[in-house]
């Protein structure tokens, strides 16, 4: 059962909510979950799935509900209030377990979020390893433009061949100047229906907690 914890953000408060390992403690995670306008909350299969992997391996896992949804305050920012929210998550859990390692997840618009505060974060604040599934890096579906910074580090992108949402052949334009490995999941759509035992086996070959 989670916890829900509220925050204070720029916009009024954050809801959080955090779940605790079974055993010894070895890191925390932060997970971000898809667009909000299109129904995405923390309780959306693949932002749990992430979860489910990070308390696996005793981490301590912390999935905010974006701007005006759930019980976070304000409204939707497309992203750039989102982020600033997304970073002052980060910086309390950080604050919360200062001497444990930091691992970050998000889908669809929240691994857009997260890609934007990876980039604003000092390089040894960054996340030791990241999980981004269903990256939009341009033009979504017709309807939303994303601007995503280019990264670089421990970074597990994981990819639909047949999203319709979030084109691979997008995601591989803006991979290629930083040679990002991508993994794809041949016949998968953008919400990897009938795909998260591949996405589990994926996530565990990649995701080392120690």
């Amino acid at each position: 059962m989670s916890e829900q914890i509220f925050l204070q953000g720029t916009a009024g408060q954050i809801e959080v909510f955090v779940d605790y390992p079974q055993g010894e403690v070895k890191g925390f995670a932060v997970v971000t979950h898809p667009h909000p306008l299109q129904g995405g909350t923390p309780q959306h299969k693949v932002p749990v799935l992430l979860a489910q992997m990070f308390l696996e391996r005793g981490c301590i896992v912390y999935r905010p509900s974006f701007r005006g949804s759930g019980q976070s305050a304000g409204i939707h920012d497309d992203g750039n209030g989102e982020t600033q929210d997304t970073m002052d998550v980060i910086q309390y859990a950080r604050s919360q377990h200062a001497d444990l390692p930091f691992y970050a997840g998000g889908f669809s618009f929240g691994a857009n979020v997260m890609t934007k505060c990876y980039a604003l974060l000092p390089v040894d604040l960054q996340p030791v390893q990241t999980i981004l599934c269903g990256l939009p890096t341009t033009t979504v579906a017709g309807v939303r433009h994303y601007v995503t910074p280019h990264i670089k580090g421990d970074i597990l992108f994981i990819h639909g061949e047949a999203d319709d949402v979030t084109l691979l052949s997008d995601l591989i334009q803006w991979a290629k100047p930083q040679r990002h490995l991508i993994t794809v999941l041949p016949g998968a759509n953008h919400f990897f229906t009938g795909y998260l035992k591949q996405l589990r086996i994926a996530i565990s070959r990649f995701l080392i907690v120690s």
